[in-house]
């Protein structure tokens, strides 16, 4: 039986500078900033533990092409377990740690190989006699742009082919479009496994590509859980594939809906609540607040000087907590509760605009549409707008008469 296993792992982003967080106490910073080097760390464990026939890296192991000396000898230890147990690690470098970089080089262990700019060929043999060929290039330059996957061939001979590439799948957004490819085109080669790299979620584009996301969040937009992939082939038929969880801190949202909230009182009890059951499920977690719902609450969230001093309380006891849960951002789509059908009686300057925008809202969204059609004309702005259809223009209309009642009933007391 022709039987592959094998790790597939990529974006490690080593020393990454984590922008924005140098108002965290010393200790979670630290934490935060040793995390991807914990996370590779449980990458290489899992390999031992898996006993791998190889690990891939499909490109940015570094934040930079400045590379620290530190981060280096960290991988020269990490790949140094792996030799002892005769794994061999297969490389690619993209956007980030390009080879046209600066850096003071350290040798590596035998069983590391890595693919130059030009794209190569690297056979393997595995301990029960299964052939392999794998496939990559890495990024000379910061920017790729070329269509790189129409240079990869298969070369026959072996049990199994697979293809390392750091890029861009091109239906996909969000990130820099390098190295472009269409998932058809990785179909085509008929490869047996594609280990991509670039973007930042898992992503499964077809049973046998896949995007292994990073292997630890870096931002709130980075959220959930990160790690890297085990895979297993065997005898050409099934590919199988596990996702095991190896980061130490965790980007989260959470909605918190004030809509049974009364008081002051139940709403930072509530929150609390909340905060306490995030670190039963992830003990270290960077939190995002998102408030949403109606009611007399609103008006506690908008009072921002009183939220600040409530975060500050909070994000004081997590220290001494057993796992941190940082509340490191909030977000208010709240608002006051009030009678729509009351206001539009009022023979005054708020009924005038309740009945106004209300009938925006109820009606037809070709007026709208018809204010907003420079806006889409513009020859700058257009670049960012998507299309909006119906539901999404009374949206608009809502959310805009929500926040315009929001600011007049502060004034009408």
């Amino acid at each position: 039986m022709r039987r592959l296993r094998f790790i597939h792992t990529a974006d490690l982003h080593l020393d990454s500078p984590f922008k924005g967080l140098t108002h965290l106490p010393e200790s979670l910073l630290h934490q935060i900033h040793e995390s991807s080097f914990q996370s590779f760390r449980k990458v290489i464990d899992t390999a031992i533990q898996e006993n791998v026939d190889f690990v891939i890296i499909s490109g940015d192991l570094y934040d930079s092409d400045q590379r620290s000396l530190k981060a280096q000898l960290f991988l020269r230890k990490e790949f140094a377990r792996l030799d002892e147990e005769n794994i061999p690690v297969y490389i690619i470098h993209g956007n980030h740690d390009h080879l046209n970089g600066k850096w003071v080089s350290v040798n590596w262990t035998k069983n590391v190989h890595v693919f130059s700019s030009e794209i190569e060929c690297k056979h393997f043999v595995a301990r029960n006699g299964t052939t392999v060929h794998l496939y990559g290039f890495s990024y000379r330059d910061r920017e790729v742009f070329e269509r790189k996957v129409s240079f990869y061939k298969k070369i026959a001979g072996v049990d199994y082919h697979i293809g390392l590439l750091h890029g861009q799948e091109q239906t996909m957004s969000g990130h820099n479009p390098y190295a472009p490819f269409h998932w058809r085109e990785l179909e085509e080669k008929e490869f047996d496994y594609w280990a991509l790299g670039h973007i930042h979620q898992l992503t499964q584009l077809k049973p046998s590509i896949f995007y292994p996301g990073n292997i630890q969040g870096r931002h709130r937009k980075e959220t959930g859980k990160k790690g890297c992939l085990l895979v297993e082939i065997v005898e050409k038929k099934d590919v199988n594939v596990q996702f095991y969880e190896t980061a130490p801190v965790i980007w989260g949202t959470i909605e918190v809906s004030i809509n049974k909230i009364k008081t002051a009182e139940q709403f930072f009890s509530y929150c609390e609540q909340v905060i306490d059951n995030q670190r039963l499920i992830n003990k270290n977690t960077m939190l995002h607040l998102h408030f949403t719902g109606e009611g007399s609450a609103s008006e506690i969230i908008d009072e921002a000087g009183q939220m600040e001093e409530w975060i500050e309380y909070v994000n004081g006891e997590q220290e001494y907590e057993d796992g941190f849960v940082w509340i490191c951002s909030y977000e208010n789509d709240t608002k006051k509760k009030w009678d729509i059908n009351e206001l539009k009686k009022q023979e005054d300057f708020l009924g005038d605009i309740t009945r106004v925008t209300e009938q925006l809202v109820e009606g037809s969204y070709e007026d709208v549409k018809e204010i907003l059609k420079e806006l889409y004309r513009h020859r700058k702005a257009r670049h960012f707008l998507q299309p909006l259809n119906e539901e999404e223009y009374k949206k608009l209309i809502q959310n805009g008469r929500d926040v315009l009642l929001k600011e007049l009933l502060k004034e009408w007391g």
